[in-house]
């Protein structure tokens, strides 16, 4: 275990560590997402791409009619969310590398799922509405593609033609695995949800689930929410290293860690505990979020 901190490397954090935050951040392309590997600082305003619906116009005597069709939304990004994990050679049979890797593995989607949460905590009565314009009331048992079909139509209503995306908790997603029409290759050209258990496309609406609904939504009884991208607005980067002086010390290690097809980012960061002997590990990210705009409907259950 001794030489386990000091000879993990970027290429294995990103190789091991970083899918695990990618893949808990997921449900998030529902909604207008940006990453960024700019560091930042706590309360800093990054800017976030929204593309919103446009309308068309007879021509008269010229095209340049219109404005972008980008506009940039501001959030805040709030305090780093974190989860850390340790060993101690002391107290326990001795660590391995790939054990240790597999911690930061778990805490990454642990990070993932804590940001999913602040993200999906924006999608209450409040912002979205509770009349039947809003939601419908559909038991997870029952609950469909037709039931999907449904929720395409509200959510036409409030504007929302192209991007849609639903996202499931558990118990949805499984109910809507186990619809036959899904089930029967025949219906979409592929049997991927039989060899795979992905979802796919219905009636162009992407699907998305996690186990990351909050406490905020569930006392809601909502269980699957249908969105536009222009609903909401999300960025993640990493924070400035306030503590760079320390590396080096008391053996601290602080990487930052890339994807370069996504441009997603986390830091990991070490040490050693040196009154106790435990090893440390930690997984950080910076982000923000804000709901834009009412153009969201919800399956909720009775």
């Amino acid at each position: 275990m001794a030489n386990t901190l000091t000879t993990i490397t970027s290429d294995m954090v990103q190789d091991e560590v970083l899918p695990a935050l990618k893949l808990g951040l997921t449900p998030l392309n529902a909604v207008s997402f940006e990453t960024s590997d700019v560091p930042r600082n706590v309360g800093d305003s990054v800017s976030v791409g929204v593309v919103t619906a446009r309308t068309a116009a007879t021509y008269s005597s010229t095209f340049e009619s219109g404005d972008s069709t980008v506009v940039g939304t501001d959030v805040t990004m709030a305090a780093p969310t974190f989860a850390s994990w340790y060993v101690n050679p002391n107290l326990e049979a001795q660590s391995t590398l790939s054990r240790f890797m597999a911690q930061g593995r778990e805490c990454a989607y642990g990070v993932a799922k804590k940001v999913t949460q602040d993200v999906l905590g924006k999608f209450v009565e409040a912002n979205i509405g509770s009349t039947s314009a809003d939601e419908s009331v559909i038991l997870a048992a029952n609950y469909d593609v037709d039931d999907q079909a449904d929720m395409l139509e509200l959510l036409a209503n409030k504007g929302v033609n192209a991007g849609v995306s639903a996202i499931h908790n558990v118990s949805y997603a499984t109910a809507l695995r186990k619809d036959t029409g899904l089930q029967d290759a025949s219906a979409y050209g592929n049997a991927s949800l039989i060899q795979t258990g992905e979802l796919p496309p219905v009636f162009g609406i992407r699907q998305f689930y996690t186990d990351a609904f909050p406490t905020a939504v569930t006392s809601e009884n909502t269980g699957v929410i249908f969105t536009g991208r222009q609903t909401a607005a999300v960025a993640v980067t990493v924070p400035n290293q306030v503590e760079q002086g320390l590396e080096g010390a008391a053996g601290v290690r602080i990487m930052q860690v890339t994807d370069p097809a996504t441009g997603l980012s986390l830091v990991w960061r070490t040490w050693l505990n040196s009154s106790t002997g435990a090893y440390w590990g930690c997984v950080y990210v910076m982000h923000g979020q804000s709901f834009i705009q009412d153009a969201a409907v919800r399956v909720v259950s009775a």
